[in-house]
């Protein structure tokens, strides 16, 4: 525990390999030349960082630095029925992307970078509550390609094997330069000002029944407003865990088409061949980053696909590599970490239920989706 605390406090003095400039400093994307020439896999653009005991301190802002209160306030305080306070709140993962994608083509030639973090309240013991913030920040455009080059320097570092499958990091909190160069990266991008969007998926508190709800906010021309549900035009969705292996969600749209008679065994049990074909494509369409966005989508598919999927396709008997709208890569170990037996007490799509991580098909497909882009656009060092 003493280590632990002592490299926390380390840490954050560490000279990064690669320059990560104050903000103020831009770099010239022009001019930029990268210095790494370490190839990127996911490991290395999506990270689920390690939960390090309470008292090891933390090389990351605070979570009032990076979140305004109005807006943590929004989405969880006046609504009050996800009670937890922002102090809590712990950085436990990280993704990168090109762009904020709201199509399936790839990014424009101007368009910023983005950085989510996801946040999750912490209890004494270092475990975790089922409940996450997802906070997102802008990399400036003339920026990206030096992120990329910080991004392959961290993948130097932890050297974890490019074709490897999404795994808990084990660099974070022990290597002090890995850690200080991580640390340095998130102080750069992720302040409160520079906020762009900010959702909450969280258990309903004080409920015996498992439910969630999912809810967020996001920057606009006159301000921030709340985030409508795509094909609901609502601003809140709740799931309830209805049986063993189903989910009751309200309100749910037929999109993609098939998808609510996936959601409810009863009706897929009873549809014909076609009919449970049909909705075992809308399954495995709602994680394919080809085919739909968190623009095209409501927010209950990518977090509950993973569960159900291996469910519905055993009660029709069909082999889900045969799908043709499923997402494929013959370079990556495109594999959901979690406990299978633990994902119907959940529906984390990146983060931890209490101490165990979890991490859905949508989040693995779209970090090899968003790596063939980056490789193409951004290659690293000769």
């Amino acid at each position: 525990m003493a280590r632990l605390t002592l490299l926390a406090v380390l840490v954050v003095g560490c000279s990064p390999p690669v320059p990560v400039p104050d903000a103020g400093e831009p770099f010239d994307a022009g001019s930029y030349t990268p210095v790494e020439s370490r190839p990127l896999g996911l490991n290395d653009v999506t990270y689920l960082l390690p939960l390090l005991a309470p008292d090891a301190g933390s090389p990351f802002p605070s979570p009032e630095a990076m979140i305004p209160r109005v807006l943590f306030d929004r989405v969880s305080t006046t609504p009050g029925d996800v009670i937890t306070d922002l102090s809590r709140l712990r950085i436990v993962a990280l993704r990168f992307d090109l762009c904020d994608r709201t199509t399936t083509a790839p990014c424009g030639e101007t368009a910023d970078g983005v950085i989510r973090l996801v946040l999750q309240p912490t209890f004494n013991d270092g475990s975790v509550e089922d409940v996450a913030l997802h906070a997102f920040y802008p990399v400036p455009r003339n920026e990206v390609y030096a992120a990329v080059d910080t991004l392959r320097a961290l993948a130097r570092m932890q050297n974890v094997p490019t074709g490897s499958a999404l795994r808990v990091n084990t660099a974070f909190g022990v290597d002090a330069e890995f850690t200080s160069t991580l640390a340095a990266f998130v102080r750069r991008y992720a302040s409160g000002p520079r906020i762009l969007r900010l959702t909450l998926f969280g258990q309903l508190t004080n409920r015996a029944a498992l439910i969630w709800v999912f809810r967020g906010v996001e920057k606009r021309a006159g301000g921030f407003a709340r985030i409508e549900i795509p094909d609901l035009m609502e601003i809140d969705q709740v799931s309830l865990l209805f049986s063993a292996t189903e989910f009751q969600t309200m309100p749910q749209a037929d999109e993609p088409k098939g998808f609510a008679r996936a959601m409810s065994l009863r009706s897929f049990m009873d549809g014909t061949p076609e009919q449970k074909q049909e909705a075992l494509e809308a399954l495995v369409a709602s994680d394919n980053p080809t085919l739909n966005t968190a623009e095209t989508i409501q927010c209950i598919t990518c977090h509950i696909t993973t569960t159900v999927l291996p469910d519905r396709a055993m009660v029709a008997g069909v082999d889900v590599t045969t799908l043709t709208s499923r997402y494929t890569s013959t370079q990556f170990d495109l594999t959901p970490l979690g406990d299978v037996a633990l994902r119907f007490r959940t529906l984390r799509a990146l983060g931890y239920l209490r101490s165990t991580p979890l991490v859905a098909q949508r989040t693995v497909n779209e970090t090899a989706h968003v790596l063939e882009e980056l490789e193409a656009r951004f290659p690293p060092a000769p």
